[in-house]
This record gives C-alpha cells, structure tokens and sequence, in this order.
C-alpha cells in the first residue's frame, strides 16, 4: 500500500472538487491536519471514515487504496489487490506496530509462502521431516510449527 500515492490523490480529488483541507475536515468531522497528513503520506484515514470519504471526493474504496482512478477493465484485478491490502492494513492497525508496515507485510507473505510450501507434502511426517532438515530444528519443535501454520491458513472454518 503506497501511502504517498494515496495521500497524493486524495488531495488531487479533493482539489477538483474545490475543497480546502479545513472544508474537507468539517465534512469527515476530522481536522484539517488529520487532511494534511493522509495527502503528506504520514498516514491513512481512519477506517470509519473511508466511505464517507470516497462519497465526497466520488471515488470508490478501491480507487482510494489504488491511489488513482481505475478503469473498468482492470478494476477487478486491482481491487482483489487492493482488497487484501486493506485487509492486511486492518490487521496492522489492530496490532502493537512494534514493526512497520511494510515488515508486517513482508512476514504475512512469509507465512503464506511457508504454508504454501508445507501444503505440498503429502503427510504432516513429510512436511515435518522436510522442516526438520532444512532448519535442524528439533522434530518436536517442526511439528508444532506444522500445526501452527496449517491452522493459521485454515478454510474449513
């Protein structure tokens, strides 16, 4: 998710609807520097506000997180894109930001991509093994991890 970007075409859209930051911020019931900060890139408007938004500046929430105007013949690829990055967004949000975005990103993916990789084996013993050699963990450890990950990618819940 492109901050600036974002930031850059919230201010472009606010801009052609002759708004000022202050006009803007009196609409949303926010602050003119909340305004300021969103089109700087400092941060995103909270999630409360993201409908209301996009109905003043005419735009949808995808088109908010794509950060321009999408065409209709890509607007569903880049809202399955977008989608997820607002999910993973939320999701950083709701945590303790220890780290930034972008490393709370980066393990998400990480995650994904070992779940993927286990999800291959045939056999939990398999995957297990396949852990156990490549980190020389202990096969206790690998199998705790094998439960951890599969339960967390699960979609039978």
């Amino acid at each position: 998710m492109n901050q600036i970007k974002i930031g850059k075409f919230i201010a472009e859209r606010r801009k052609s609807k002759n708004l000022t930051q202050n006009q803007l911020a009196e609409m949303l019931n926010t602050t003119n520097k909340s305004i300021s900060k969103w089109e700087n890139g400092i941060c995103l408007p909270d999630a409360s506000l993201y409908e209301p938004l996009c109905n003043i500046l005419e735009i949808t929430i995808n088109e908010l997180f794509a950060g321009q105007k999408i065409a209709k013949a890509d607007y569903q690829k880049i809202a399955d894109a977008n989608l997820l990055q607002m999910l993973k967004y939320r999701l950083y949000q709701s945590g303790d930001k220890n780290i930034t975005f972008s490393e709370f990103d980066h393990a998400l993916s990480r995650m994904a991509e070992v779940t993927t990789l286990l999800q291959q084996f045939g056999t939990k013993d398999e995957a297990v093994d396949y852990l156990a050699k490549e980190t020389q963990l202990p096969i206790e450890e690998c199998a705790a991890a094998y439960v951890f990950y599969m339960n967390m990618f699960r979609t039978d819940a």
